[in-house]
């Protein structure tokens, strides 16, 4: 872009007032959903957005922004510290996937409408090579990003056996018995009793569902015993 217009950008962004520009984020915000303004984006009213997003960011690192207009801001998630395009576009549509869904659970596999591949965005987050940079962590973690999916998982359905139990009484779960939520329970309960069996459950795992009077042994008509740990102890 040549001086001239650069100069003509600065110019507008001093002479158009701060409340102005504020309404043309929070239009943007409300059509796209995020803040991530492209560069040389012009509003309908004919406003370089994208030049003023740049100079907000800087007003606010030489701290010429108030406390109020930072707070407005904040209320848009917007992003103050631009990171790399790839990582700033999964975050934005991450956000736009918890507010239709409900939470950051992104399916393997999963793209979006214009085909970004959030499932494997999400699936890299998780598996990030080294030490994950803090400031895109705490961003994660502000929208209650799972990061282990086996123990987030395994969590939600300790939690669905305990509902069981304060349904039924016990906590044998017939083989193929599946939650509301569509939770295959029944199978759940058969993996903990393997991996019992061949010591693949870490001891707090195995004080939980002790906790829980959880039944280790079971028989049907075929066998009459199944997955006792190998180790004895009462078939409780």
């Amino acid at each position: 872009m040549a001086m001239k217009e650069l100069e003509v950008k600065l110019e507008e962004t001093t002479t158009t007032p701060w409340e102005v520009w504020y309404e043309e984020i929070v239009e943007f915000r409300a059509i796209y959903r995020n803040c991530l303004v492209p560069y040389f984006y012009t509003t309908k009213n004919g406003h370089a957005l994208w030049y003023w997003v740049l100079k907000v960011r800087d007003d606010k690192a030489r701290g010429k922004l108030n406390e109020k207009q930072i707070k407005l801001l904040n209320n848009l998630d917007f992003i103050w510290v631009q990171q790399d395009d790839t990582w700033e576009k999964g975050f934005a549509e991450l956000m736009k996937y918890r507010e239709d869904n409900g939470d950051c659970l992104v399916p393997d596999g999963y793209r979006t409408k214009d085909q970004f591949p959030l499932g494997l965005w999400v699936f890299e987050q998780r598996t990030f090579d080294g030490n994950y940079p803090r400031e895109k962590y705490n961003r994660l973690k502000s929208l209650n990003f799972v990061w282990n999916l086996r123990e987030y998982n395994w969590g939600q359905a300790f939690r669905a056996l305990k509902v069981y139990k304060n349904q039924y009484g016990d906590c044998l779960v017939p083989s193929g018995y599946v939650t509301d939520d569509r939770l295959d329970l029944g199978a759940w309960v058969i993996d903990q009793r393997v991996d019992r069996h061949y010591e693949h459950m870490p001891k707090e795992k195995v004080e939980k569902l002790d906790k829980l009077d959880f039944f280790w042994g079971a028989w049907n008509n075929t066998s009459q015993v199944l997955f006792v740990p190998k180790k004895g102890g009462d078939l409780r």
